[in-house]
């Protein structure tokens, strides 16, 4: 005759049909005393349905399978969502903050480079402004009328528009210079 030995016991968890141990303290720690019992539940009764509605039987679960596999496979499945929802939400701030951080480097540079045109520019405008304060000159322009070949002339000629009468006057004269018809 042989004998049959049971499988060894999970700790923690009764085998069916028999009253739960209590537990044994630790030989090294503590004298404790188990935790007690949960209490049983009366199962709970079916919400009401309508008349025109059928009644869909509850699925059996099987003889070993414990209701905290059940309760523990929905919770890891109705964190999933959660979780990806939030990092797609961090994965999208990240993108909206390099985008951002890109627009701004290239905005910085763009005005940067405004900034020194613009400032070439002003330089620009005040040379220029300078050149023509320097060429309405009276040096500067009998220099240049010199270049193209003018002279200053001699004997000055005016015409008297009322009359029609013309005058001669020299060039270098001296004091207030009368011009018939003028009168300043």
């Amino acid at each position: 005759m042989s004998t049959v030995k049971a499988p060894p016991r999970k700790p923690g968890r009764p085998l069916q049909g028999r009253p739960p141990e209590p537990r044994q303290a630790h030989k090294a720690g503590p004298a404790r005393l188990g935790r007690p019992a949960r209490p049983v539940r009366p199962p709970r009764p079916a919400p009401a349905k309508p008349a025109g509605q059928a009644a869909v039987p509850a699925r059996p679960r099987a003889a070993g399978a414990p209701r905290e596999q059940h309760a523990a496979g929905r919770s890891a499945t109705s964190r999933t969502p959660f979780i990806l929802l939030l990092l797609g939400l961090l994965g999208g701030g990240l993108v909206c903050l390099l985008v951002i951080n890109t627009t701004l480097a290239a905005a910085s540079y763009r005005i940067d480079n405004l900034q020194r045109s613009n400032a070439a520019a002003t330089q620009q405008v005040q040379e220029l402004q300078q050149q023509v304060a320097s060429e309405q000159s009276p040096g500067s322009i009998e220099q240049r009328a010199l270049k193209l070949g003018m002279r200053p002339q001699q004997v000055l000629n005016f015409v008297d528009l009322k009359t029609g009468r013309r005058y001669t006057m020299p060039s270098q004269a001296q004091g207030a210079i009368a011009v018939p018809g003028y009168t300043p």
